[in-house]
């Protein structure tokens, strides 16, 4: 298996990297879609953008799954380990938030003003959500060691069905009780699932067919998003985000898979020379840094939105505008971070 170093799985840092992408896309393209005309060319760009972007939350818990289930844990350091790592970092971040909140855009300093901001706003609601699952990972742990593949297909097939009840609005079905196996832990699951399933299946095809059924997937959800159709009451917990985590997880994977066991390929040198140079380099740093980006991006969303309020910016030409922002917000995100993450006790609140 290809790593960067000798601990690391490349497409991993592939996968988190564009997950992080992702995040910050949709949170950019969101403020266009608001202010432009609907259904205007540059409010289709903006939404189909926004759209693309929307697969980053259910790649970052796929990747967590695969990385952290069938591990051998003593569960006061699992505990004492990933929510210092979550928490420290979170703690640091939302009470920076909070100050900016209050001295730059006037946000109310009561009790119930900051609340707001801890429990409810926007972008937080990963972090809580992060926390719930990882505060049931231990349990799903122990489930996956004693079963194996075989408990991991039987969790995933009725994980997959209160997916496709929910997505037509069928579940809880008679009152049938599944509340176990729905939500966000699903893919946790999941992602165990798609890295370790042997699917009896080339390298080749399986590389191809991820590829197809992503982009076939989003085409569909674009068609819909553009459309204002819209089936399931949370979008993540619906099937199409699913087949489109399906088909871009095994690309990664089977692309990198393939591209080593045929190095003298155009596909393998393709691989090698994006994992062996300076494009390899970023995409493990940003990978690295992942986690502070998201708890920082807004920041920079919220310095554009003053802007915003002098000299246009969301409701001017998106083709410029979208990518000029996404890259300042990329930018400001991922350079506090690395730069936290080089210094001896910033680092702790880094999440790097």
């Amino acid at each position: 298996m290809s790593t960067t170093k000798k601990s690391r799985i490349f497409y991993f840092d592939e996968i988190r990297a564009l997950a992080i992408l992702f995040v910050l896309l949709i949170h950019v393209s969101k403020w266009f879609v608001q202010e432009l005309p609907k259904h205007s060319l540059d409010w289709t760009f903006a939404i189909s953008l926004q759209a693309i972007g929307n697969l980053g939350v259910p790649l970052f818990v796929t990747i967590s799954g695969a990385l952290l289930l069938n591990r051998k844990y003593e569960l006061k350091s699992f505990f004492k380990k990933r929510y210092s790592r979550i928490l420290i970092p979170f703690i640091f971040w939302i009470a920076v938030v909070v100050l900016f909140r209050i001295f730059f855009m006037g946000h109310s300093a009561s009790i119930k003003g900051i609340a707001s901001i801890v429990f409810t706003e926007g972008y937080v609601w990963f972090i809580w959500m992060l926390i719930g699952v990882y505060l049931f990972l231990p349990v799903v742990n122990s489930f996956v060691r004693e079963f194996n593949m075989q408990g991991v297909r039987f969790f995933v097939a009725i994980w997959l069905v209160t997916i496709i009840l929910g997505t037509f609005g069928w579940y809880p079905f008679y009152k049938l009780e599944l509340s176990y196996f729905a939500g966000y832990l699903g893919y946790l699951v999941f992602g165990y699932y798609l890295n370790n399933e042997d699917f009896k299946i080339s390298d080749g095809s399986l590389m191809k067919i991820g590829l197809i059924v992503y982009l076939i997937s989003t085409l569909v959800y674009l068609y819909c998003r553009v459309n204002s159709i819209y089936f399931g009451e949370t979008y993540y917990l619906t099937i199409l985000p699913v087949i489109q985590t399906t088909g871009l997880f095994l690309f990664f994977k089977y692309f990198a898979q393939y591209s080593e066991n045929n190095e003298i390929s155009l596909t393998g040198k393709v691989y090698s020379a994006i994992k062996d140079s300076f494009v390899g380099k970023m995409i493990v740093s940003i990978s690295l840094c992942s986690y502070g980006m998201y708890l920082t991006h807004y920041l920079m969303i919220w310095i554009l939105m003053k802007i915003n309020k002098t000299t246009p910016i969301f409701s001017n030409n998106p083709f410029i505008w979208i990518p000029l922002a996404f890259l300042s917000v990329v930018l400001f995100s991922w350079g506090i971070i690395w730069i936290f993450s080089k210094i001896p006790y910033l680092k702790e609140v880094s999440g790097a």
